[in-house]
């Protein structure tokens, strides 16, 4: 860039015999710097961050000077003669990229030339000094400074007392005070510059007192005012903008005229804010934090929508093409989007939620919603929010105060009506603090974010035409307060022939566009997803599974540059070679009944599950041992079974004294697993009927549900994953509550089909159909020995006693 030196206004006293020194230059566009105070300066142009890099990392010291903008010639940089060297104290990288100094004014120096480098500006120089002059006449020139500022804070609000002090302290030192003073008040930059060129310290000292005196004269009779620091105040926003204080308060105006869309009460803050900031000084920390709230007002999408003219049928293709999940899911959200259509985007309708394990598909769900309405999906997180100041922002009093999370990811979508997937409500305020779960149900809640107030803007934003969805992996885990307005939408968990569909649908064409293979190239049969789903996963969603995929992904690309030409099928047989050992063996149907063993179903986070339940009796007191890692809820339904099965021992043949001659251990595998639930109550009213009454168990069936006291048999949840594991592990009979009847609808075709599903309503259906003969055990045969014994012995005590007769009998 050219440059131009602007001479001083007199001659100057450079240091005598001193050779001329070099450093990097940093022009003050809208400051001027004094040795012994401090400014903060903004930076923003490449070559003045070049400057700052380089002297940061080096220690070095740098030449400000201030450097005003020329309207005639505005592409030279004219620089002043007299400028200081600086210290550079610390520095800080704002959001827009540019850096925040600190720099402290050491020495005065007259720049003699400008040597322009290829990465910045460099100037010669040489120190300047102060010439002679009567201390005493510097002291009474000081004297006359304080007065003048004391007549000024008494006719002047914005210069306190405060400065008055602060000046008193160094009044000993006037080279000091004059810095200091020209510092704390409203002074031209140009009378600033005059001062930092004047060499005597009396002249210098009678230059500000005209400038004080000038400062008491009312606004409208000054000739200029200058963009200098805000009294008390040493920050200033050097930038290249080509409006001044009043300029930039005129464009905010001009800005607020031309938006249609701003409602009448940030028309009104917005006018307010403007003319605050046309009476504040852009070197003032108040000018900055008003400009920012400005630019946060005036760029929020305040009434821009995008219009709902989508058509429901081309709605629905985009909801089957881009979701694979149930079709009632699907109507569920249809309906959903046609009363939005109907009505439009407002309305008092509860929030979606959706429930289901990570992988399940709740972004892809809100994706291919907000597809179908043609909008923007906006994805926050709340996890770990426990402060409402993250969703309703900080007060604008605070430093560094912004807005919540909504109000700035309304900013990135530029429309205030996208689709908003609020994530993570599991892991929100989990300290459990009921007003930050209002001030989220104040933002979601239709009945009442119409008139949404954010603490940072403070005016109300219409948050009604936001379509809010919600995602948590289970019902239990959404805070309270959130229920009573929530629709609850459950995505099941994928079976195993659903995966290998999403898989060759959706996961596998994404990973080779992003592993730059194609589909002549890498090939993988069903089997071998069925594999991979099998022994390498245990999960209800796809997340594990895409991941595995992947890495034969990538193991195939680096293959790819060894063997440019070559091509890749993916068999059964090969999985191994790539995953390595199988990481889960499934459970697998027994190859014979047995005593004390049934086959439950449970529903896990991983999805269906086969889980057998074994039992023991043995010598002791009748009491019930129970291992596994149980939950309460799983202990009670084994001391309900036991209570059960204990009063129909008539009916099993079994002696009701067993009961209290005999302990039941009943064990639940994989130990280390903690398990729960109501699922498993009929299992284990069969295992002890199977081992009280000595009668083996099937080994062809499977079962699900609860028991009551009186022997009714209770719906549970999940059966379409139960069942598919049933399924998976070779077992195609399963007894179910009979209210899950309805239920099967969900099941694939295939496996209806190959099922034998019986549905009962009471136990004692179930032991009909799962118990088979009697099988005498030791414990029986101990049984039958010792009744016989006992039975022989009474037999033997009853045989009767014949009486000697007497030989000599009475003539």
């Amino acid at each position: 860039m050219p440059t131009k030196i602007i001479p001083a206004r007199a001659a100057l006293p450079v240091t005598a015999a001193t050779p001329a020194e070099t450093l990097p230059f940093l022009p003050l566009r809208l400051s001027v710097l004094f040795p012994g105070t401090f400014t903060t300066v903004t930076f923003s142009l490449p070559h003045d961050l070049s400057v700052l890099q380089s002297c940061i990392s080096a220690g070095r010291e740098v030449v400000a000077s201030h450097c005003p903008i020329s309207r005639t010639d505005p592409d030279v940089l004219h620089l002043h003669e007299v400028a200081v060297t600086a210290r550079i104290h610390a520095s800080v990288k704002m959001p827009d990229g540019s850096v925040a100094v600190m720099l402290e004014g050491c020495r005065r120096v007259a720049i003699e030339r400008v040597i322009e480098d290829k990465a910045n500006l460099q100037v010669s120089f040489h120190y300047l000094s102060d010439s002679a002059s009567d201390n005493r006449l510097k002291l009474a020139a000081g004297e006359a400074v304080l007065e003048a500022v004391r007549e000024l804070s008494a006719v002047n609000s914005a210069y306190s007392v405060e400065y008055l002090a602060a000046l008193k302290s160094i009044t000993d030192e006037p080279d000091r005070l004059v810095y200091q003073a020209v510092e704390l008040i409203h002074v031209p930059l140009d009378e600033k510059q005059k001062i930092l060129e004047i060499t005597d310290v009396e002249s210098r000292l009678d230059c500000l007192r005209s400038s004080l005196d000038a400062c008491r004269l009312p606004r409208r009779n000054r000739a200029s005012d200058s963009p200098v620091a805000h009294p008390g105040r040493a920050f200033a926003v050097d930038s290249t903008s080509r409006f001044s204080e009043d300029g930039e308060a005129g464009r905010i105006k001009e800005l607020i005229a031309a938006s249609p869309h701003l409602p009448p009460e940030v028309v009104a803050r917005g006018t307010i804010e403007a003319d605050r900031l046309g009476h504040l000084s852009s070197a003032s920390a108040e000018y900055g934090a008003t400009q920012i709230y400005l630019d946060w007002l005036l760029s929020l999408p305040w009434g821009k929508i995008t219009p709902d003219n989508y058509d429901i049928t081309e709605a629905e293709k985009i909801l089957s093409s881009e979701y694979y999940g149930p079709e009632n899911l699907k109507e569920q959200i249809l309906q959903r989007l046609s009363v939005r259509k109907l009505q439009g985007s407002g309305g008092d309708n509860p929030t979606l939620c959706l429930i289901g394990a990570p992988g399940t598909g709740k972004a892809s769900l809100a994706r291919a919603i907000a597809h179908a309405l043609g909008k923007e999906l906006i994805r926050i997180s709340v996890g770990g929010i426990t402060d409402v100041a993250e969703i309703k922002g900080t007060p604008r009093t605070f430093i560094s105060a912004l807005p919540g999370r909504i109000m700035r990811s309304l900013r990135e979508a530029g429309t205030c009506d996208p689709v908003v997937l609020i994530e993570e409500i599991d892991y929100f305020n989990l300290d459990n603090n009921a007003s930050v779960n209002m001030a989220l149900l104040e933002a979601i809640d239709a009945r009442r974010n119409a008139r949404f107030l954010d603490n940072y803007l403070g005016v109300p934003f219409d948050l009604s035409k936001v379509f809010f969805i919600c995602s948590v992996r289970s019902f239990e885990e959404i805070p309270e307060q959130f229920l009573h307005r929530f629709e609850i939408i459950e995505l099941p968990g994928y079976i195993e022939k659903e995966k290998v569909a999403i898989s060759k649908r959706y996961l596998i064409p994404n990973l080779l566009a992003s592993h730059g293979l194609t589909p002549q190239e890498l090939t993988f049969s069903d089997q071998a997803l069925a594999r991979i789903i099998s022994n390498y996963t245990q999960e209800a969603g796809l997340l594990a599974f895409s991941q595995m995929i992947g890495k034969i992904f990538r193991k195939i690309a680096l293959e790819k540059l060894k063997r440019p030409d070559a091509s890749w099928t993916i068999g059964e047989s090969a999985v191994e070679a790539y995953l390595g050992p199988p990481l889960y063996i499934p459970e697998r149907a027994e190859s014979l009944p047995e005593i004390g063993t049934a086959a439950g179903l449970a529903w896990t986070g991983a999805g269906g599950e086969l889980m057998f339940i074994e039992g023991l009796k043995m010598k002791g007191s009748g009491q019930i041992i129970t291992t596994g890692s149980l939950g309460e809820v799983m202990k009670e339904s084994i001391q309900a079974a036991h209570s059960y099965v204990r009063s129909k021992a008539d009916m099993l043949g079994v002696d009701f004294s067993d009961f209290n001659d005999f302990d039941i251990h009943i064990h639940f595998p994989s130990g280390a697993i903690p398990k729960d639930g109501p699922s498993a109550g009929i299992t284990v009213c069969l295992v002890i009927a199977s081992v009280m009454s000595e009668r083996p168990i099937r080994n062809d069936i499977a079962m699900t549900g609860e028991i009551t006291l009186r022997g009714r048999v209770l719906p549970v949840a999940g059966i379409k994953e139960k069942i598919s594991a049933a399924y998976r592990a070779g077992i195609y009979h399963v007894a179910l509550p009979k209210e899950n009847q309805k239920d099967i609808k969900e099941l694939p075709k295939e496996i209806v089909r190959k099922t034998k599903l019986t549905f009962i309503e009471r136990v004692d259906e179930l032991f009909e159909v799962c118990l088979l003969d009697f099988t005498p055990s030791s414990y029986t045969l101990e049984k039958v020995f010792a009744a016989e014994i006992a039975k022989a012995k009474r037999k033997t005590d009853r045989r009767p006693v014949k009486r000697r007769v007497s030989q000599y009998k009475k003539k």
